[in-house]
């Protein structure tokens, strides 16, 4: 039973020391021109026993308010939990906006209070996080090449 709790601690150090490696990183201004472009990856729905789909975030312009269109492939599973459509979803938002915490926000601007806010990583990829319809999550973008 020792080496069973030994074991669950040495894992978690290791998850909080990996956590804690991926810094983030500030997207200021003058990184808007660099932002802009086409950025996929997978997004996660939900924190725990999540499920993912592939996701594709473009940024379509470089000055702030920032234009940006989401586009996520949302599985029959998770469609059916949130009362929503199964297949290729595009959310669009031309109001983004560069917080003091140094990300990239853009927000519903409805009662519900959805947003995507993203944030460089160390590795000059995109981090976001979401909040929609109850639902949250995350991913990680890597800017697609020309």
């Amino acid at each position: 039973m020792k080496k069973v709790i030994c074991l669950a601690v040495v894992v978690l150090m290791i998850a909080a020391v990996a956590f804690a490696a991926s810094k983030k990183v500030a997207i200021t201004e003058k990184d808007l021109p660099g932002l802009k472009g086409t950025w996929e990856g997978m997004l996660t729905f939900g924190i725990f026993d999540a499920k993912t789909a592939p996701c594709t975030l473009e940024i379509l312009s470089d000055k702030v308010p920032v234009k940006g269109k989401l586009t996520v492939d949302v599985p029959q599973e998770v469609a059916s939990v949130f009362g929503g459509t199964s297949g290729k979803q595009t959310l669009e938002n031309n109001e983004g906006k560069l917080t003091k915490q140094g990300s990239l926000i853009w927000t519903s601007g409805d009662a519900a209070g959805g947003f995507l806010e993203i944030w460089f990583n160390d590795a000059k990829k995109l981090e976001a996080f979401y909040f929609f319809k109850g639902m949250r999550g995350d991913a990680t973008l890597t800017k697609k090449k020309k």
